[in-house]
């Protein structure tokens, strides 16, 4: 199952993406993935102004950061989604977030997606 809700994508500059509107199901997980993506679509493409690469030997999974943000107001608790970067260029890059808390649905979910130049 994948991410519930529909992304709201804010380009914050050419090296940070700024995601809204997502939350997921307990058990589930979501993915994102460049504008570029091949293969399997992911869940989610950021935007195409967002255009990190590899260099040297710098990969993209040791390049480029998520951030989650607890976006929910109160004293609402809940276990934050894990993350997991895969591939090895542009194409095959993908971002896997995971909820493995069992019947709890993540709030709205606000993450941020980082190059480090």
């Amino acid at each position: 199952m994948a991410f519930t809700g529909t992304a709201v994508q804010t380009l914050v500059s050419g090296n940070i993406v700024r995601i809204t509107g997502l939350s997921l199901t307990g058990g589930a997980s979501g993915t994102i993935g460049l504008a570029v993506a091949t293969g399997t679509a992911p869940n989610v493409s950021l935007p195409a102004g967002f255009q990190p690469a590899p260099y040297g030997n710098v990969t993209l999974q040791d390049a480029i950061s998520v951030e989650l943000v607890r976006a929910v107001a109160g004293t609402t608790e809940f276990l934050l989604p894990s993350v997991v970067k895969t591939g090895t260029d542009p194409g095959t890059f993908r971002i896997t977030i995971s909820n493995s808390s069992g019947g709890s649905v993540t709030p709205n979910l606000e993450l941020y997606v980082k190059f480090h130049e």
